[in-house]
């Protein structure tokens, strides 16, 4: 699809600017289903290992949702490199996006009061702190009243493959490569754990639980996944549930990794077999 484009049941409008970093602007990606609204919707936050976002990872997502009465906006965020870390400014882009999507409700045919977080791989990371979080000073813009101006709370979020103990992941990167200069976690940090323990901790969604952010949580994982232990989103679910949260999981067998990226149009797919638990969850939480 190109930019503004329409067909049978979704409309397209590619590069929405939704936040300017510097004269650097932030984009998205924004489907939304045929008609007057207003819709619900839910930010999508791709992977790419912190290092890589490209929104087009997504559009099969956005079409599918669309076509079942749901909105969906792909961004970009801040993204790390050796030089670079971007922890916490990637969790305060994606509250941005959220904020930009509230506030340009009307305009966007949106309904400010069912919004939710989709992201997958690192944009699963990204996408729990910024749900868990949005109320931590951690997060918080203190010099950008333009950005702070709307609330960034969503109704719920879903979470696919994503890392959850940022020291565990670290700790596990470390494993597979032993150069700690090539570690990813370390990158978004700009610090290994025994150097800044805080931000460790600040940046695993783990350690954002409370009873009082409880909302409903839809947690997927791969049993076969060779880039993030799929004990992540165990540990994960079991924290969710002792937190009261309202919690489905999603268990793909055998699945690589990367599976949430497949066309979820081929019915061969398990992006496929997942997308009709996705909806369900969607009509009972947003």
């Amino acid at each position: 699809m190109s930019a503004s484009e329409s067909s049978c049941d979704v409309t397209y409008k590619e590069g929405v600017t939704y936040c300017d970093r510097g004269g650097t602007q932030l984009k998205g990606d924004l489907y939304l289903p045929e008609g007057r609204g207003p819709f619900p919707i839910l930010i999508g936050v791709p992977g790419g290992g912190w290092r890589i976002c490209v929104r087009a990872a997504l559009r099969h997502w956005g079409a599918y949702l669309a076509a079942h009465g749901y909105g969906l906006f792909v961004v970009d965020y801040r993204l790390a490199t050796s030089a670079r870390k971007a922890f916490p400014e990637a969790v305060q882009d994606v509250l941005a996006a959220v904020r930009f999507v509230r506030s340009s409700a009307d305009q966007l045919s949106i309904d400010p009061t069912r919004i939710g977080l989709l992201g997958a791989s690192a944009g699963a990371h990204l996408a729990s702190l910024a749900a868990l979080g949005s109320g931590s000073p951690v997060f918080e813009e203190m010099h950008n009243e333009a950005i702070a101006a709307s609330p960034a709370h969503v109704k719920a979020l879903v979470a696919v493959c994503g890392v959850y103990d940022l020291f565990r992941h670290w700790q596990d990167d470390l494993g597979r490569n032993p150069d700690p200069q090539s570690n990813i976690a370390r990158d978004l940090i700009g610090a290994d754990p025994y150097e800044n323990q805080q931000a460790f901790f600040d940046a695993s969604p783990l350690r954002h639980l409370s009873y009082r952010n409880a909302m409903p949580v839809l947690v997927s994982w791969s049993t076969s996944d060779d880039v993030v232990d799929p004990a992540q989103s165990e540990s994960f679910v079991r924290a969710l549930q002792q937190a009261r949260f309202n919690v489905r999981t999603h268990r793909a067998l055998g699945a690589s990794h990367f599976w949430f990226g497949e066309p979820v149009q081929d019915k061969t797919t398990v992006a496929a077999s997942f997308a009709p638990r996705l909806v369900e969850f969607l009509d009972m939480a947003l």
